[in-house]
């Protein structure tokens, strides 16, 4: 009997000491939310960014992307952020040097969770995905075929 205590003991002070990971959200829960999101688009790739915060007097972290999209189609990029961090992820989407969408519009502050894109030239894209403020984060941006103009 005692030792079937000790047994009780010890399995509680584990399932404790491992409760935070118990609840964290894994990169899987966020491309199925963010397949929701995506409404009737259809699923394309994701990519699943996860940054550690920005240290005083360092740039902020930045994940990079490379993609080619197809001339005459329409993309959605569906951005969703984990409940575990405070950072909300900012996505950009460059063609070489121009800035094409964004996601958090600067002068308003305004964050919306997806971006519709009109590809007018197959090109390779650039994907620039930070967190707000530097903040340390856990996201996916999911693309998605909406279709084809």
């Amino acid at each position: 009997m005692r030792k079937l205590k000790i047994l009780f003991v010890l399995f509680a002070i584990l399932l404790i000491g491992n409760s935070n990971k118990l609840f964290a959200q894994s990169g899987q829960e966020l491309v199925d939310i963010c397949n929701m999101v995506a409404g009737d688009a259809m699923y394309l790739k994701d990519f699943q960014i996860k940054l550690d915060a920005a240290k005083p007097g360092e740039e902020v972290p930045i994940q990079r992307y490379s993609i080619v999209l197809s001339k005459n189609t329409e993309y959605l990029f569906s951005i969703c952020n984990s409940k575990d961090f405070q950072g909300e992820a900012i996505f950009k989407l460059y063609d070489n040097n121009r800035l094409i969408t964004t996601n958090y519009i600067i002068a308003t502050g305004k964050y919306y969770p997806k971006v519709s894109f009109k590809c007018s030239t197959t090109s390779v894209y650039h994907m620039m995905i930070t967190f707000k403020e530097g903040q340390q984060g856990l996201a996916v941006a999911l693309l998605s075929f909406v279709r084809k103009l």
